[in-house]
């Protein structure tokens, strides 16, 4: 049995934080919500059985489950399991839990079609648990199965929080390596890859690679001037994201990203 031991670092933040109103506070946080689900409802077939590991309030898993799918939403933090039940109270086709990505012993191989790993690997400090939250994502997938996993990158540490923040030195001297990764540091919370580092993840795994996603592309190094955007501009910046956000030039400083791929 895989334990996440630095679960305690993990809940006291978001049992902190409120993770709510994150995906919905502004046109930058939005494109990721928007672009996320604009893949997983392309990829989306009718009757799915979806699950959420991560599911933080259930932004992603109750918009699903109101468009009629069988959602089971899971998170580490109990907080927001029972926000998550709160909101759900009116909808049969939506269960949630309190659960660990790196033990879903609870279900059983094959179960669904839809697998979204849309946080857990914001906070994997060490290889084995990475590639454990991985393995457990992919066993419960059925055969054809989607399975979705969100990402931090390195070079958004740098961006949005050395540069905004004013811990370029810091960041740079203390956390990276020689080819500027950022050291997986429990205290710091969040853990950052190179795209290529995290496709190594999937290396001898019985999947097939479909696509890598900026989701929120350049929208968090600029947020203010997005936020002040007229509608027509920001419609079309965001229609040229949609169309852009598969491109690796356009994906190096987006916050996050998502590796997207089928179960064999």
């Amino acid at each position: 049995m895989f334990v996440n031991k630095h679960k305690d670092i993990i809940v006291n933040k978001y049992s902190v934080d409120d993770e709510e109103p994150r995906l919905v506070m502004d046109r930058a946080h939005n494109m990721e919500y928007l672009t996320t689900m604009r893949y997983i409802q392309k990829f989306l077939k009718p009757g799915a059985k979806i699950l959420e590991i991560g599911a933080a309030t259930g932004r992603y898993s109750i918009a699903l489950a109101k468009m009629g799918y069988n959602v089971t939403a899971v998170d580490l933090t109990p907080k927001y399991v029972e926000i998550m039940k709160r909101k759900s109270r009116r909808l049969k086709n939506f269960q949630c839990m309190v659960a660990d990505a790196l033990d879903l012993s609870m279900f059983k191989d094959n179960s669904f079609d839809m697998v979204l790993n849309l946080g857990p690997m914001y906070h994997l400090f060490h290889q084995k648990d990475k590639k454990q939250a991985v393995k457990e994502t992919l066993r419960v997938a059925k055969k054809g199965g989607i399975c979705m996993f969100a990402y931090i990158s390195n070079a958004s540490m740098m961006v949005t929080y050395g540069l905004r923040h004013n811990k370029c030195y810091d960041l740079f001297t203390r956390c990276m390596d020689k080819e500027g990764r950022v050291a997986d540091i429990p205290e710091e919370i969040f853990t950052s890859f190179y795209v290529e580092d995290f496709k190594k993840l999937f290396d001898k795994t019985n999947t097939k690679y479909i696509t890598n996603v900026g989701v929120d592309g350049i929208g968090p190094v600029l947020r203010e001037i997005i936020e002040a955007l007229p509608k027509k501009d920001y419609k079309a910046f965001l229609d040229w994201h949609f169309l852009t956000c598969e491109r690796p030039d356009q994906q190096g400083y987006s916050n996050h990203l998502l590796y997207i791929c089928k179960k064999q």
